[in-house]
């Protein structure tokens, strides 16, 4: 599939969806409530679906009901062997195999799509008695999770962290998590604050080990989702290159990281007038930046449209994380950006981009990675041709109303 985006300006207003990265961990939880979990919150991707598809097929049952995911039921004993597909979703994947460890002894993770060329290693989860291989296209978990002392290193997911933070406190004994150079720490805070909302107790010695109790139960099962900085991103830097923009439903005190937009786009010159849970974005003439991307490594294919419009030459930092995304991000960033006139050179640290180049139209390829399928869009914003986008269709694993939007607040009339 491919789309068609003619040059248009940003002008409007929206509401952004729920974040994706708190949702799927509120399904996570939900597996270990002894009650009806809700969940209220528009969340609708393919991330989101995968994980609630994982629920169903281990027992749970999920009720929509307006704005809310009402989850109810009990976790099935009786599997042998479980089977689940995590599709595209790496969070799914790390976080539910994880889980899914602590009720059965023997479960397979099959993949689809980007996921299968992606590194997954489950390897620092022997140290409580699992180990696993792949398969093709799966990879097969076998042992009963243990409560106990576990190493988390740099090469390891932060996923994986998430994972054992969401599932050890319900194990029957107490265990301790040790970490070594830990990145994306914005997304462990996220997960030990939902923790900390619904009553679950985890000592945070400087991100360097984790101490836990087991036998814990939820105190709380209700969760309201805030809207997603990630998504957000996209559109706020699409209005400080081209027009001017007003999204609803963000949480300015927020933990998640890439909140982070907003200091680099102030730091840039754009306008930004923030109002309780608003923040819009006027165009002004923008400067070159220098960011360090490597807690945040989501915001790269943001980051690139934006210095691509700033005058100067702008650095971003970290492009190591980009390596076992949906492609490889920082080559792709390079070869599609360059095909429509953006200068942009790239080494094992960094990415530099000469901004003010004059934007051309072309047909670019997203590489079924969501994120560049959403930042070669909003390029279409400031080119003087039409850019046409294979596999568009990606921006469905984590934003699945971005062309609605996009429709929101230009006179495209996508479909």
């Amino acid at each position: 599939m491919h789309k068609v985006i003619k040059p248009f300006r940003y002008n409007g207003s929206i509401k952004i969806n729920s974040s994706k990265s708190i949702y799927q961990r509120c399904l996570a939880l939900s597996c270990f409530s002894n009650s009806d979990f809700i969940i209220v919150g528009d969340s609708n991707n393919d991330d989101v679906k995968t994980a609630k598809e994982i629920c169903k097929k281990i027992g749970l049952d999920l009720k929509k009901s307006k704005n809310n995911l009402i989850v109810s039921g009990e976790v099935l004993a009786n599997i042998q062997r479980l089977n689940v597909n995590t599709c595209e979703s790496g969070l799914s994947l790390r976080v539910f195999g994880v889980l899914l460890t602590s009720f059965f002894e023997n479960v397979t993770l099959n993949r689809n799509g980007s996921a299968i060329n992606r590194k997954f290693d489950f390897s620092s989860l022997k140290d409580l008695g699992v180990t696993f291989y792949e398969k093709e296209s799966s990879i097969i978990l076998n042992g009963k999770l243990n409560a106990g002392t576990v190493n988390i290193n740099k090469l390891d997911s932060s996923q994986i962290l998430t994972g054992l933070l969401i599932t050890l406190p319900f194990l029957n004994d107490n265990s301790i998590i040790k970490c070594k150079d830990l990145v994306s720490k914005p997304y462990i805070d996220i997960t030990l604050s939902l923790l900390d909302d619904l009553g679950i107790q985890i000592k945070n010695n400087n991100y360097k080990k984790f101490l836990i109790e087991g036998n814990q139960e939820l105190k709380r099962n209700k969760v309201i989702v805030e809207g997603d900085w990630s998504s957000a991103a996209f559109h706020l830097v699409g209005a400080a290159i081209s027009g001017s923009i007003t999204i609803n439903g963000l949480n300015l005190k927020s933990l998640q990281g890439d909140k982070e937009i907003l200091n680099v786009l102030e730091k840039c010159g754009a306008e930004l007038k923030i109002k309780n849970n608003s923040v819009t974005v006027i165009k002004k003439e923008l400067k070159s930046f220098s960011f360090d991307a490597t807690q945040t490594p989501d915001l790269f294919p943001p980051l690139v449209v934006l210095a691509s419009c700033c005058d100067g030459i702008s650095k971003i930092i970290g492009v190591d994380r980009l390596i076992n995304k949906e492609s490889n991000r920082g080559l792709t960033l390079k070869e599609e950006f360059s095909k429509l006139g953006i200068k942009i050179s790239l080494d094992s640290e960094c990415l530099r981009i000469e901004g003010k180049s004059r934007i051309k139209g072309a047909i670019v390829d997203s590489h079924n990675d969501h994120r560049l399928a959403m930042a070669l869009s909003i390029m279409a914003s400031v080119s003087e041709h039409a850019i046409t986008i294979k596999n568009s269709h990606a921006v469905a694993k984590s934003y699945s109303k971005f062309y609605d939007d996009l429709n929101l607040i230009s006179d495209l009339n996508l479909s």
